[in-house]
């Protein structure tokens, strides 16, 4: 599949070519005065009202994984994300976001960019490469997440992709809604090429029933539901789920592609169709959220087998308690990270917050498509993860996770140098993380 991709010299020429678009502005009107700062990330704009806006940041993450079994050697250290951010207005109508990723050798480094006509504080139309709106787990921020890492049903989920998307809210913000076309391909991906290869439809809505009403508690439930449909090309089967211990491995408790699968190279299948539905409720500084997420791909042709579905499938339900008070806030479809009612300052004895949280999700893969005595994939897997995070200041956080998963079939890990191989059919991880986002 071939790629096209940002390297690091044209990432540079783009960040010089924003910052032109800021000086010259400054340089052509010497009444126009321009503003630097800090306000969740360095920011410089003009001093007009509505005017100019460019904002510096970027999020990185150190972490140290340790591994129960012994059959694994994969306890390390490890930069699991180092991205670089740029993003900001040219006008009060038109906005714009460009993210890069600095970690791992993939060549699909290009995280977002993407820029955004606004028609209002209530709807957007947004151009390029970014999110799909799929999934209340997907659309949150990764400081807003309880866990070093989302759910398996994540693996499930469309991600990012290049195209455009309509979003917006109403009724006072208890409705906000999205919905996109997609190349259906994965993000910075040029990979169609049947005829009947369509754009992927994608799109979200997230209400809270009772938002506008008196009802006390109820006034923070929310429901919501996704779905994307594409016809696709053989290329674009592909499911790698992974568990908390194999995120950022090549590793997988479950394999399917056009190549490595039970009977042979794909060669035609029909569509991909993708569902989830959610919910989530906060009341001060307790949360609870859940998902269920499906992944079907249809009529899946190959030279063993007449034209056949594959069905994948992942739930989750979490708890959040804020030891240190913070309350919990859902508003834009998500629930947003908890900001410390006092930062961390050991001469004033204050320490920042403190959020407790607990997991338990499941995978169900589709056992018709497992290669027998490959050992990559297994039918169901099951894991419960309790999480604590420091929030030392909003864009400070240090996490520990412990996540237990049970495999129904061994996984290969390791061949070792007598030519025996080692097997695992469970994973203990624990995950300590250095998280700054600024």
């Amino acid at each position: 599949m071939k790629k096209n991709h940002i390297t690091p010299a044209a990432l540079s020429l783009w960040v010089f070519a924003m910052i032109l678009l800021t000086i010259i502005p400054m340089q052509a009107s010497a009444e126009r005065i321009f503003l630097a700062g800090y306000k969740g990330g360095f920011y410089i704009r003009s001093e007009e009202e509505g005017g100019m806006e460019m904002r510096l940041g970027g999020s990185f993450q150190a972490d140290y994984r340790a591994y129960a079994e012994t059959d694994r050697a994969d306890s390390r250290f490890d930069i699991r994300k180092a991205r670089l951010l740029f993003q900001g207005q040219v006008t009060p109508w038109f906005r714009y976001d460009l993210e890069y990723e600095f970690q791992g050798n993939a060549t699909d480094n290009l995280v977002d960019a993407y820029g955004e006509f606004v028609f209002s504080e209530m709807q957007a139309l947004r151009v390029g490469q970014f999110k799909e709106p799929f999934s209340l787990e997907w659309q949150g921020a990764d400081k807003a997440q309880w866990f070093a890492e989302r759910s398996m049903g994540y693996y499930l989920s469309p991600l990012r992709d290049v195209g455009m998307m309509l979003n917006g809210s109403m009724a006072q913000g208890s409705v906000n809604y999205a919905l996109g076309l997609f190349n259906g391909d994965g993000q910075d991906g040029s990979a169609r090429g049947n005829d009947h290869a369509t754009p992927e439809i994608t799109g979200r809505v997230a209400v809270k029933p009772f938002g506008a009403t008196d009802m006390g508690s109820l006034r923070s439930l929310q429901v919501g539901a996704s779905a994307s449909y594409a016809k696709i090309d053989p290329i674009n089967v592909g499911v790698g789920v992974k568990s908390t211990g194999m995120a950022g491995l090549t590793r997988n408790l479950y394999v399917l592609s056009v190549n490595s699968n039970k009977f042979g190279v794909l060669q035609d299948v029909n569509s991909r169709i993708r569902g989830n539905v959610e919910a989530a409720w906060v009341k001060g500084p307790f949360a609870l959220t859940g998902e269920y997420t499906h992944l079907r791909y249809t009529d899946i042709d190959t030279s063993e087998i007449e034209p056949t579905d594959a069905d994948f499938s992942s739930w989750y339900a979490s708890m959040a308690w804020c030891v240190t008070g913070e309350d919990f806030s859902l508003a834009g479809g998500v629930v947003n990270p908890i900001y410390p009612r006092q930062f961390f300052n050991p001469d004033e004895g204050t320490y920042g917050a403190l959020c407790l949280a607990a997991r338990y999700e499941h995978f169900t893969g589709d056992k018709e498509w497992i290669v027998k005595d490959a050992n990559v994939s297994v039918r169901n897997a099951d894991a419960a993860s309790v999480c604590a995070t420091w929030i030392l200041f909003p864009m400070l956080r240090v996490v520990a996770d412990y996540t237990y998963t049970d495999l129904s079939d061994p996984i290969k890990v390791r061949v070792n140098q007598n030519g025996s191989i080692d097997y695992i059919n469970r994973e203990n991880v624990l995950t300590l993380r250095l998280s700054m986002d600024i």
